[in-house]
C-alpha cells in the first residue's frame, strides 16, 4: 500500500512538472540573430516566423542610443505606437487588418507535437498599437501539422481557427497588454502555432491615428488599419484540478471553444455601422435563472458591443429597464424585474463604463409586449430592455 502511494505520489508530481512545461520555445520573441531596426523584421527571429507572403514586425529595445534614433520599431517608441515589453525587450507585431485584403499572420514550431486527445491551454499578451484608427472583434489560432509558406498575403480562409474574442477582452483600449487563453484538445501531432486574423465581424473605429511627423506604414489620410502587438505567449498541457463531480456546472468557457468556421467576406472599414441611439432596444441572449437576478454567462456580445461604444463615448448614456410577465406576486415581480436591470448596469461598471452614464429601473409586469395568456407571450414579456442617448 505504501508503495503504491509513493508510485502515486510521483506520478501526479510528474503530470505537474510537464504540464508547467512551455511548448513554445520562444515566449517573448526574445531569441533574435540581431536587434532590428526596420520593419519587417520577424525574420531575425530563431523561431518565429511570417506564414504568407504579409511581413509581421519585429520589436525590440536597442541598445545604441545611435540606433534608438534611426529605429522604426524601437521599445517602447516606434512607427505603430508607444508600449514597453510586457516582459523581456521584445515583442512582434501584425496588421490584423490593412489596406484592400491585406494581413499578417505569425507562425512557430512547437517544442514537441500534441498528443492526441491532451488538452492544451494557450495564453496570449495582445495590446492594439496606439496609432491603429481600426479594431477588430477577433483573432484566430490554429494548431497545425507543419508551417505553412502561403505565397500571397490575403486572408486565410480554409482553416478553422480558434476565436479570441477581443471586443471585451481588449476592446479600445492602447494602453495595457491584455492577457487572454484558449484551450484546445490536441487531434495529435500538431507542432505548429498560426496566430492571426482569419475571419471578422466587425470592426470599430478608434478615433486614433498617427501624429503627423511620425513615418509609420500605417496609412493616414483614411482608417483602414488594425495593428496589434503580441508577447509573452506560452502552450501548456491542461489538466484540471480534481473536482467533486457532484459539484460539477455547465462551463460556458467549454461551451464557447467550438471552432468557428472562417468566414469567406472580409468586412472593410467602410461596412462599419454605428449603434441605434434614441430607440428603445430588446437584449436577446440575456440569460437569468427563473426567478433571479444573476447572469448565467459573464460572456455577452451584445454587452460587449455596448461597452466598446460607451468607453469610446464617454459622453453616451444608456437607460436599461427591466420587465417580468404577470404570473406570481406584483410586488415581487416589480423587484425582479429591477433587480436584473441592475445586473446588467453592474456587468456594465465592472467593465469600466462611467457608472454616471448608467441609469436603470424595473416595471414588473406593467409593460407587457403580448399577452399573458400563452407561454409565449409571457416568454416575450420577461425581457431587460435599453436605449442608447447621446
Amino acid at each position: 500500500m505504501k508503495q503504491a502511494a509513493t508510485t502515486l505520489f510521483f506520478l501526479l508530481l510528474s503530470l505537474k512538472i510537464f504540464s508547467q512545461y512551455n511548448l513554445i520555445a520562444d515566449s517573448s520573441f526574445e531569441k533574435n540573430k540581431s536587434i532590428p531596426i526596420e520593419y519587417s523584421s520577424l525574420g531575425l527571429n530563431n523561431t518565429w516566423s511570417s506564414a504568407t507572403r504579409g511581413t509581421p514586425d519585429l520589436f525590440c529595445k536597442c541598445k545604441k542610443k545611435q540606433d534608438a534614433k534611426i529605429s522604426r520599431v524601437n521599445v517602447p517608441s516606434n512607427a505603430m505606437g508607444v508600449q514597453e515589453a510586457n516582459s523581456g525587450n521584445c515583442y512582434a507585431g501584425i496588421f490584423a487588418v490593412s489596406h484592400g485584403y491585406y494581413r499578417e499572420y505569425i507562425q512557430t514550431t512547437l517544442n514537441g507535437a500534441l498528443q492526441p486527445g491532451k488538452e492544451y491551454e494557450l495564453t496570449l499578451h495582445i495590446s492594439l498599437s496606439d496609432y491603429s484608427p481600426l479594431a477588430v472583434d477577433r483573432l484566430g489560432v490554429c494548431f497545425l501539422n507543419n508551417t505553412l509558406k502561403i505565397e500571397n498575403s490575403e486572408p486565410i480562409t480554409n482553416l478553422k481557427p480558434i476565436n479570441i474574442e477581443l471586443e471585451e477582452e481588449v476592446g479600445l483600449d492602447i494602453t495595457e497588454w491584455h492577457k487572454v487563453s484558449v484551450r484546445y484538445k490536441a487531434k495529435g501531432g500538431e507542432n505548429t502555432l498560426l496566430i492571426g486574423s482569419f475571419g471578422i465581424s466587425r470592426l470599430w473605429k478608434t478615433e486614433n491615428f498617427p501624429p503627423f511627423e511620425v513615418s509609420t506604414p500605417i496609412y493616414k489620410k483614411k482608417g483602414r488599419d488594425a495593428y496589434y502587438y503580441f508577447d509573452d505567449i506560452s502552450l501548456h498541457e491542461f489538466i484540471p484540478e480534481p473536482i467533486d463531480t457532484a459539484e460539477t456546472r455547465s462551463n460556458p468557457y467549454f461551451d464557447n471553444m467550438k471552432p468557428d468556421s472562417v468566414e469567406a467576406v472580409v468586412v472593410l472599414p467602410d461596412t462599419i455601422g454605428k449603434f441605434t441611439t434614441g430607440k428603445v432596444l430588446i437584449f436577446k441572449n440575456l440569460n437569468f435563472k427563473t426567478g433571479e437576478a444573476t447572469l448565467q454567462s459573464k460572456k455577452s456580445a451584445e454587452l460587449a458591443i455596448i461597452v466598446m461604444y460607451m468607453k469610446a463615448d464617454k459622453k453616451l448614456k444608456i437607460e436599461i429597464t427591466g420587465h417580468t410577465d404577470n404570473l406570481g406576486d406584483e410586488e415581487k415581480n416589480q423587484q425582479l424585474s429591477f433587480n436584473r436591470a441592475k445586473a446588467v448596469a453592474d456587468y456594465l461598471i465592472d467593465k469600466g463604463v462611467n457608472p454616471a452614464n448608467i441609469s436603470y429601473k424595473g416595471l414588473g409586469s406593467s409593460s407587457p409586449l403580448e399577452t399573458n395568456d400563452t407561454e409565449q407571450g409571457r416568454k416575450k414579456n420577461r425581457r431587460v430592455e435599453f436605449m442608447l442617448v447621446e
